[in-house]
């Protein structure tokens, strides 16, 4: 049970930093914090962001089941 809970921290950690990182590089009708380094966002994403937005749907999921893990184990 104690590894599940290690588990479950390490992921809730690292989603919510590449959660962070991917909702701030998303390029948002002003622009956005990825045309603050010279719009390398939109060139990385391309031009559809349907991948992109799905990516972050998947860390938000991982975040919120890891949330749940960690409280299922506590």
């Amino acid at each position: 049970m104690a590894i599940l809970h290690f588990l479950g921290w390490i992921l809730f950690f690292a989603s919510a930093v590449l959660l962070t990182i991917v909702v701030l590089l998303q390029e948002s009708k002003g622009g956005g914090l990825a045309e603050a380094f010279g719009g390398m966002g939109a060139e990385t994403f391309g031009v559809k962001t349907g991948g992109i937005n799905r990516f972050t749907f998947l860390l938000a999921a991982v975040f919120c089941g890891s949330a749940i893990l960690i409280s299922a184990t506590w």
